[in-house]
């Protein structure tokens, strides 16, 4: 299997669109979880207005870039519902714009990863409050192998949800597959 390499901000692109018609309310409103996952708001929202909200679209993410707290893993998250959310505006919504080279799903895989967690942290920055900025999130280097390899490591990963095989899947076969795929790239 061949693998190609890729800067990570060439393959995205910031999601900047609002919610200035407030056509979305609070049931739309998530916050994110350390769990990777949108999650119901726990802000007091009482008299807040919605409008410089960012939307999140499917298949767009969604992360903050605060890092510190965070039991040393990134809040972000994929949404992968057909419903449009809308997240505080301190938070970075951003989506795919190559598909055809990164596949959304495979790329929520990769930020599920603990060595994900590391890196970000590791490139946080800040006295009182570090972050893990837009600009490094696009400067990350990511090796991917074709779409079509991608995307079946996607649908295992999607068909697991968010079981203990899931977690398996993450923290020993991945690992398995991608030094197997290596190993048999470098005799090629």
């Amino acid at each position: 299997m061949s693998f190609s390499k890729h800067r990570l901000g060439d393959l995205i692109s910031l999601s900047e669109a609002r919610n200035t018609g407030n056509d979305l309310g609070l049931d739309s409103l998530k916050g994110i979880s350390i769990k990777k996952r949108f999650i119901e708001t726990k802000a007091d929202m009482d008299g807040v207005s919605l409008t410089s909200y960012f939307l999140v679209p499917p298949d767009h993410f969604a992360y903050v870039t605060i890092t510190s707290r965070n039991g040393e893993k990134i809040t972000i998250a994929h949404n992968d519902t057909e419903k449009t959310y809308i997240v505080s505006s301190s938070y970075v919504a951003f989506s795919v714009t190559k598909s055809e080279i990164l596949d959304f799903d495979y790329l929520f895989m990769y930020f599920n990863r603990p060595e994900f967690d590391r890196y970000a942290r590791f490139c946080s920055w800040g006295s009182a409050r570090e972050a893990f900025t837009w600009e490094e999130m696009c400067d990350i280097t990511i090796k991917l192998p074709e779409i079509s390899i991608q995307r079946k490591y996607a649908n295992v990963f999607r068909s697991m949800g968010n079981s203990d095989a899931y977690r398996h899947l993450l923290d020993v076969i991945c690992p398995i597959l991608i030094k197997g795929s290596l190993e048999e790239a470098s005799r090629a």
